[in-house]
């Protein structure tokens, strides 16, 4: 019964999620006109340093409680969150885009946020791997020992999922070979 306890409790790393999307409005009568306002106007990466079509920043916290029993301290319970702030291009109503580009634009822009949506999985896979990782932590002498542990093996997790999202861009140009180029 202990065991079924147990497996029903790691079944359970399912973080909270919310996500944001904001968007930015570009405008142009062609589609040169339509990357140079993207190129001017789109949200600055805080890792490259540099203007990008859309950005998305996942941010996890975990929280979790311990149990001191006298001779060691264990984790008694994990939860995680995610925050996704998700930066993405629309086309002004105002601007002067014939039909046959504002159809391109529009699929660009459902390319482009399937290949975000690739860094909130990333986000969300870590959390559930935080959550997973911290439950699975052996008892410690003490509990600050524990705390320590849980958050190391955390921000750990950070670090690997940040390589994650470098390498996820990089092998899909950053959405190109998924269709998020324009024009």
């Amino acid at each position: 019964m202990l065991l079924a306890a147990a497996a029903a409790e790691r079944a359970s790393a399912a973080p909270v999620v919310t996500e944001t999307i904001t968007y930015y409005d570009v405008n142009g009568a062609t589609a040169a006109e339509v990357r140079a306002s993207l190129n001017q106007r789109g949200p600055i990466d805080s890792t490259e340093k540099r203007r990008f079509d859309a950005v998305t920043h996942w941010y996890v916290n975990w929280h979790f409680n311990y149990q001191d029993r006298g001779r060691d301290c264990a984790i008694a319970h994990v939860s995680t969150t995610v925050r996704v702030a998700i930066t993405m291009p629309q086309l002004s109503a105002a601007s002067a885009a014939p039909p046959a580009l504002r159809q391109a634009f529009a699929k660009y822009v459902q390319n482009l946020l399937g290949h975000e949506k690739g860094h909130v999985r990333i986000g969300i896979n870590i959390a559930q791997r935080i959550e997973d990782a911290i439950r699975a932590l052996r008892p410690e002498p003490s509990c600050d020992r524990l705390e320590r542990a849980a958050n190391a093996r955390g921000h750990a997790l950070i670090k690997e999922a940040n390589r994650q999202d470098i390498n996820y861009d990089a092998a899909t140009q950053h959405g190109k070979t998924q269709g998020a180029r324009f024009p």
